[in-house]
């Protein structure tokens, strides 16, 4: 065996040898993640569908966009976030009664407080904690808390390649998290962040429900976090058109992308 073949052979081991993760960390290209945000059965035709709010969105329109997503592009790695809430959880309206002697001098009296207005209630002894007020969702181990049978699941055993993470967040019953990294008040933080550095990602796109709420929350928490942020606006629907709008413009304004599903092409060969 003459020098060269040798070579290439300790090569070919050394190739085989290597895992996923120390491919991607040796890589010069953009390691890029897909977040799939909430994209529950509450949230589309459950208890807090979109149509029902003032968006008056039909949620399961984001499905087809990010299945096409998922047959076309090679993410590296892949995000399923779900609202998981307990049943006495804070942002139920019909738990106010639950948390009453909390509200506090300059929150909105319990009499005046209805579905998606804002509660403002003592926080443990912290800063007082602003609450929107939403119909009971997504409780953990429910129907409504799974996402929904029409979303393509990619299964990491099949898909070697690619790593697939799922994140349940909002557990805990005294504050709610919009964002797939932290809970509102950044108190407790999920195991996202950790995640994505474990797989080197560099470039993030946030799809799913709500756009002006938990995609939002979620892709400014990216920002944050140093990576490159999209948010795909055609994968997305949302709750109230003036806040989307208003959301969108701050996250661009914070050197986020809004981009359509037909421009990835151009981010991601």
């Amino acid at each position: 065996m003459d020098g060269s073949s040798h070579s290439i052979i300790q090569l070919i081991r050394f190739l085989h040898g290597l895992r996923t993760d120390d491919i991607r960390q040796s890589s010069n290209r953009p390691i890029n993640a897909l977040l799939i945000i909430d994209v529950q059965n509450d949230f589309i035709n459950g208890t807090m569908a979109l149509e029902n709010c003032p968006s008056k969105h039909n949620g399961e329109e984001v499905i087809p966009v990010i299945n096409r997503l998922l047959d076309s592009i090679n993410f590296d790695v892949i995000v399923y976030s779900y609202d998981w809430h307990p049943i006495d959880h804070i942002s139920f309206f019909d738990n106010l009664p639950l948390r009453s002697h909390l509200l506090t001098s300059d929150s909105i009296p319990l009499a005046d407080l209805c579905l998606y207005s804002t509660a403002t209630f003592a926080n443990n002894g912290l800063d007082c904690m602003k609450q929107t007020l939403w119909p009971r969702h997504c409780v953990q181990n429910t129907f409504g808390a799974q996402l929904h049978p029409s979303l393509k699941i990619i299964d990491e055993k099949n898909n070697n390649n690619v790593s697939v993470i799922h994140i349940h967040k909002g557990k805990k019953s005294n504050i709610d998290s919009y964002s797939a990294f932290w809970d509102n008040s950044k108190l407790s933080e999920t195991t996202l962040q950790q995640q994505l550095q474990k797989n080197h990602v560099t470039h993030v796109f946030v799809t799913g429900i709500a756009t002006d709420w938990c995609v939002y929350s979620t892709a400014m928490h990216a920002l944050e976090n140093g990576y490159k942020t999209f948010i795909i606006e055609d994968a997305c629907r949302g709750v109230d058109d003036e806040t989307i709008k208003k959301n969108l413009y701050h996250f661009t304004q914070k050197s986020g992308c809004v981009i359509h599903s037909s421009q990835m092409k151009y981010y991601i060969q």
